[in-house]
């Protein structure tokens, strides 16, 4: 006798026996008993959880006439017909294949006939979603009203693709996922009709690799069970998934976690000379990593063995949530460059390297704005601020570019009165870039901008920059530049004005102004410049001194 696999042999034939979809069979079988049976049924739900399963179980059970709580005998011609595959009263259609207008047209053409030897004709649609528009259009007015002894079941995994007017027409059922627990339970059935021993941590590395799948963990059973001599361990079931070592993945978290970049490449050469697959492998560290962010906020969220959950809680103590996700979007743009790019060795040494790099965790951005209130009141006041340079660090890393920042410096109150002869300076200077910036070239208005003045009277304009501003300064100081300039400040003003760019280090300049005027413009930039805590500000935000006031 040939052989069955097991995703076959261990179809379910009751809607007892039908795992984790209690809230849809339980419906089904209230429907039948009230006899309040619909002409349209939409399954929906991931690959592998019981949708078409479910179909066969309802057709047969409608049709079955020594049902008993609305399930089959299975012994009734009618049952022993459905799960055979030989009822000519239950069609099974794979839209995939069968998804034109024509196909729909005959399928219109046939439901007007009445079954052979069941009560109903039930027609079932698997992958619907593939269906034309114009096979949905031709198949609209059936599905609306077909003769009574008709019913229509859409099996699909992509509900969004139905159209609104098919959905409409059709009570719809959503599937849900299996728990990892509820997939290993029913293969431990299937092992035990068999007489086999496998390992718990195998099964559990089954379930966890079927994302919700029963389908795909029976399969990887089947593939399994033919790949050992009798009895299934993790390590077997991790060879032959391509993952490797089951150890060597824990391995590789571990260093990771530790920043070790020299065992974390070791570990993938050893995972490379087991042949495994390192897309699969980076897969597996994402969900890996995933669990350990839910097991830290939440332990009971997460469906794991007993020894998987012991493993998180020791890993967890050394790793924070931050850290976790910068991880996770490493190693997920990793992933997302060994698609488009290959070279998935290397891509996978790159990104092992980048995570024994990741800095220590960011600090949130309360924390900074409380920060940045301390240090403002502090200089306000005058008082001493200390900021520990490791959270300096940290910040400007997190906040690069996060601001420009506005540096105000205070002073004294003996100094005030000494300022307020500058305050009309800067005014008037304001007041003239305001003037010229549409006049002027807007690459000398971006110059001028960042210059500063020295002083302003009826015929001269002397300005300076800051040092780190050299090519300002030298295009300012060009012949050309500074005519455009001082052509432009003539038509606006209405007399000659002749702008003049501070000499560097010119002692003259120097006593001819600074000493004039004790506190100028000029010498504010410059404490500034100097102050510890403007530069602390200034580095943790990536800015510049936009304006200085009093």
């Amino acid at each position: 006798m040939p052989y069955v696999v097991l995703a076959r042999r261990g179809r379910p034939q009751l809607f007892a026996s039908v795992v984790g979809q209690e809230h849809v069979t339980q419906t089904l079988q209230n429907a039948i008993n009230s006899n309040r049976i619909a002409h349209a049924y939409l399954f929906t739900g991931p690959r592998g959880v019981g949708k078409t399963t479910v179909a066969r179980i309802f057709a047969k059970a409608v049709n079955c006439k020594a049902k008993e709580n609305a399930e089959p005998c299975n012994k009734c011609g009618s049952c022993v017909e459905i799960s055979s595959g030989r009822s000519i009263d239950v069609i099974e259609i794979d839209a995939a294949s069968n998804r034109g207008i024509d196909e729909i047209r005959e399928l219109r053409d046939n439901v007007k006939f009445a079954p052979v030897t069941s009560e109903y004709k039930v027609y079932i649609i698997d992958e619907a979603h593939m269906l034309t528009l114009e096979a949905f259009n031709a198949l609209l007015k059936t599905l609306e009203e077909p003769p009574h002894h008709v019913i229509f079941i859409l099996a699909t995994t992509e509900p969004h693709k139905i159209p609104a007017t098919i959905l409409s027409r059709c009570q719809r059922f959503d599937f849900r996922m299996l728990t990892r627990i509820e997939i290993i339970d029913r293969l431990k059935e299937l092992l035990m009709q068999d007489g086999i021993v496998v390992d718990d941590d195998a099964l559990s590395l089954m379930a966890e690799n079927a994302d919700g799948a029963l389908r795909d963990a029976e399969s990887m059973l089947d593939q399994a069970l033919s790949f050992s001599n009798g009895q299934l361990t993790a390590e077997e079931v991790s060879g032959f998934l391509g993952l490797g070592s089951y150890k060597l993945i824990d391995s590789l978290v571990e260093s990771i976690i530790s920043r070790d970049s020299s065992k974390s490449l070791d570990v993938l050469n050893s995972l490379a000379d087991h042949g495994a697959d390192l897309l699969q492998c980076l897969k597996k560290l994402v969900s890996y990593f995933r669990d350990l962010m839910i097991y830290k906020i939440n332990p009971d969220l997460i469906d794991a063995s007993e020894t998987r959950q012991q493993r998180l809680n020791e890993l967890s103590k050394n790793i924070s949530v931050e850290r976790i996700i910068k991880i996770v979007r490493v190693l997920t743009q990793t992933e997302s460059e060994i698609k488009q790019l290959g070279y998935e060795r290397l891509n996978f040494e790159i990104s092992l390297i980048r995570l024994s790099r990741l800095t220590d965790d960011s600090i949130p951005i309360d924390k900074i704005l409380n920060k940045l209130q301390e240090i403002e009141s502090k200089i306000y006041s005058g008082a001493s601020l200390t900021l520990p340079m490791s959270e300096a660090k940290k910040t400007d890393e997190s906040n690069s570019s996060f601001m420009t920042a506005s540096a105000e410096i205070t002073e004294t109150n003996d100094e005030k009165s000494e300022q307020k002869d500058i305050d009309p300076l800067i005014s008037v200077w304001t007041d003239i870039l305001n003037k010229i910036k549409n006049k002027c070239s807007p690459s000398l208005n971006a110059i001028l901008k960042e210059a500063y003045p020295i002083s302003i009277d009826d015929s001269t304009i002397t300005i300076d920059f800051d040092p780190k501003f050299k090519w300002h300064r030298e295009q300012i100081e060009d012949a050309e530049n500074r005519r455009q300039i001082e052509s432009t400040l003539c038509d606006i003003m209405g007399k000659t004005i002749k702008l003049v760019v501070q000499p560097k280090n010119d002692p003259a300049v120097i006593n001819n102004h600074i000493k004039e005027i004790p506190t100028t413009q000029r010498d504010m930039r410059q404490d500034a410049m100097q102050d510890e805590y403007v530069k602390m500000v200034l580095d943790i935000f990536n800015g510049r001194i936009v304006e200085i006031r009093k």
